[in-house]
């Protein structure tokens, strides 16, 4: 049932990140996937394929010297979307950020196909990941 895989696969999804799990996020991540990041910063915009999205992960962590977090708050989902309610926290420079995100992934045969993340604070993140 792609309800339960799908909500499966995105929680271990956010272990892997938490863990710096390359490996898992490659099983996890499509190659065809696309990820949309909002906003105007240096990181905003549609990041298309696998490559490019664990790029995107990398320039998160870069960015803030590690202290990138996204931490999985609450999962619900059906067959054909997963939608997963975090706190991100980061810190760059005597800056931080502690936000309320959403994360929406539409879902073809339990795989992430297509993603959207939406941030309670989107001028606050683009203006932290900029300096």
């Amino acid at each position: 049932m792609a309800e339960a895989n799908g909500i499966e696969n995105l929680r271990r999804g956010y272990k892997a990140f938490a863990d710096s799990d390359v490996a898992t996020l490659t099983e996890l991540i499509p190659e065809r996937a696309v990820w949309h990041v909002p906003g105007r910063g240096p990181l905003a915009g549609d990041k298309n394929g696998r490559e490019e999205i664990l790029g995107f992960f990398g320039q998160l962590a870069q960015l803030s010297g590690g202290t990138f977090k996204a931490e999985l708050v609450h999962l619900l989902g059906d067959d054909n979307y997963v939608v997963a309610l975090q706190r991100t926290t980061a810190a760059v420079k005597g800056k931080s950020i502690d936000s309320f995100d959403v994360i929406v992934q539409r879902l073809e045969n339990d795989q992430p196909i297509e993603t959207w993340q939406m941030s309670s604070n989107p001028y606050e993140a683009d203006e932290l990941l900029a300096t």
